[in-house]
């Protein structure tokens, strides 16, 4: 970051205290203020430091308590992983001698590869961001790393790949404007580069979740990666004992695997009766929620719509959320609204849809909910076509 380091803390200093009184600046006005009391720092150390405070309570909830004292800025910490996901991938990495790394960001998971490697040479295109990433090491004491700056492209040839008994690459995977790239070969580095380099024995690529990649032909499988409700990543991994398409939540600490007989089908549920299974969405993301439903007897609502349903109540599990079906009938605008004022529930009722063309914010603008009170009745509607008709299912979550 190029600035002295007794004004560096300063400015951190300043910076905390700034953000902390009310009414709480935004950032540009933090920017500005910090301008005014530090004319020597430069800009880009102003900026990053103002965005590190203002992003501290996200941090500390997705990286842990070292990132009180971390940097990063906003677009960083939206790409590094979650220290429970960067330990989770780390384990596959465990007693290695020498790693190499590509992409190096916050260090968030640098950090966790370096706590079970040898050694960790790690590659960052963006100067600043390999400042960022050394002091938030140094910050958690951590110095079996070396950094390497500049294109991946450019400096994988001059190192000598034998020395290497390992490999994960976090590429970056947004433009420098800060939109998010969909195409994998518009990544930083290019996805295809990336699987195509014959380095280590366990190899590892961290891409979007809803990237679909197969490469299985070429030894490559998938891993998707779920914390709290939400699906957050996908790792592919070439030497890794991980069965394709498997799915593990952080949170939990558990993983499942399709069996191997992928063709297998659940049973079509023949009325709309009992409970509704909805699966979490690594298990969607997998594309194989079919062998999910037939593992555990569970019935599909129809072959395209991944929702099952059962007549006896499911089983509390981290790997899907379960609803008592109250009713069911033909979806048409004007009878659900009927339905809903009749049970009083409230726009704090959830919409979820599947195999229906509409979004679920068009249909609760069209409901016209009333505002929600306390002790007010809601629920959730599922919405879907099955066969030829589409249906509205009221249901209530079933909690533990």
């Amino acid at each position: 970051m190029g600035d002295d380091s007794t004004d560096f803390k300063q400015l951190l200093s300043e910076a905390t205290r700034l953000s902390l009184c009310e009414p709480r600046p935004s950032l540009a006005e933090l920017v500005l203020r910090l301008k005014r009391a530090f004319p020597a720092v430069r800009h880009e150390t102003i900026s990053l430091v103002s965005e590190t405070v203002q992003s501290r309570k996200i941090a500390a909830d997705k990286l842990g308590d070292w990132s009180r004292e971390g940097l990063f800025t906003k677009a960083l910490l939206e790409q590094a992983s979650r220290a429970t996901i960067a330990e989770h991938r780390a384990t596959f990495f465990s007693g290695r001698s020498h790693m190499l790394e590509i992409g190096t960001g916050t260090g968030s998971d640098t950090a966790a590869l370096a706590r079970v490697c040898a050694h960790i040479t790690t590659l960052e295109a963006d100067p600043t961001r390999l400042e960022v990433a050394k002091h938030n090491l140094a910050v958690q004491g951590i110095s079996n790393v070396t950094f390497l700056q500049g294109e991946a492209a450019d400096v994988i040839p001059l190192l000598d790949p034998t020395q290497f008994d390992a490999f994960f690459a976090d590429p970056a995977r947004r433009t420098k404007e800060g939109t998010r790239v969909k195409d994998a070969e518009l990544y930083s580095p290019p996805l295809e580069w990336l699987l195509s380099q014959d380095i280590g024995g366990i190899r590892a690529i961290k891409v979007s979740p809803g990237l679909f990649v197969d490469a299985s032909e070429r030894g490559w499988s998938r891993q998707f990666i779920g914390f709290g409700d939400e699906c957050l990543e996908q790792t592919l991994w070439f030497g890794a004992p991980i069965a394709d398409s498997s799915a593990h939540l952080a949170d939990a600490h558990v993983t499942w695997e399709p069996s191997a007989n992928t063709t297998m089908l659940p049973a079509v549920a023949d009325s709309l009766e009992g409970f509704i299974v909805e699966p979490h969405g690594v298990i969607n993301r997998s594309q194989y929620a079919h062998c999910f439903f037939a593992e555990r007897s569970i019935a599909t609502i129809d072959p395209r719509v991944t929702y099952g349903i059962t007549l006896t109540k499911p089983s509390p599990s981290p790997w899907y959320e379960s609803f008592r079906i109250l009713q069911a009938a033909p979806f048409h605008i004007k009878s659900l609204k009927s339905t809903l004022a009749g049970l009083a529930w409230t726009n704090r009722t959830e919409i979820k849809k599947r195999n229906y063309q509409g979004s679920p914010e068009e249909i609760r603008e069209k409901l016209k909910l009333p505002s929600h009170t306390h002790g007010a009745p809601f629920g959730t509607i599922f919405i879907f076509t099955r066969d030829t008709t589409t249906w509205a299912v009221l249901a209530e979550r079933l909690t533990e």
